[in-house]
C-alpha cells in the first residue's frame, strides 16, 4: 500500500507543475507586468534590475545562489570569530 502512495506522490510532484506551464492563452496579471526603472543605476544594481526585467527565472536563480554564498560567508566569518575566542566549533561531538 505504501508503494502506491509513493508512486502517486512522485507523479504529483513531477507532473503537476507542468499544468501550470501550459498557460499559453492566458493573460498576464497586472502585478506581473511591473518593470524596474533602469534610470540612474550602474554596476551590480543595473545587472540585477536588467535581469529582473528580462528574465525572471534567471533573476530568481541568481538571487538564490547569492543568498547561499552570503550564508556560507557568514558561517565562515562566525567560525573565525569563535575560533579567535577559543571555541573550537568544528569539533563538537554529537550525541545521539
Amino acid at each position: 500500500m505504501n508503494n502506491i502512495w509513493l508512486k502517486l506522490l512522485t507523479w504529483c510532484l513531477l507532473f503537476l507543475p507542468s499544468l501550470a506551464w501550459a498557460n499559453e492563452g492566458l493573460d498576464i496579471p497586472e502585478e506581473l507586468k511591473n518593470k524596474v526603472s533602469l534610470d540612474g543605476l550602474s554596476g551590480i544594481s543595473l545587472f540585477f534590475a536588467r535581469t529582473y526585467n528580462e528574465n525572471l527565472w534567471l533573476y530568481a536563480i541568481s538571487c538564490t545562489v547569492l543568498m547561499g554564498v552570503v550564508g556560507v560567508a557568514i558561517a565562515f566569518v562566525a567560525d573565525l570569530v569563535l575560533s579567535a575566542m577559543g571555541m573550537d566549533v568544528h569539533k563538537i561531538e554529537h550525541k545521539e
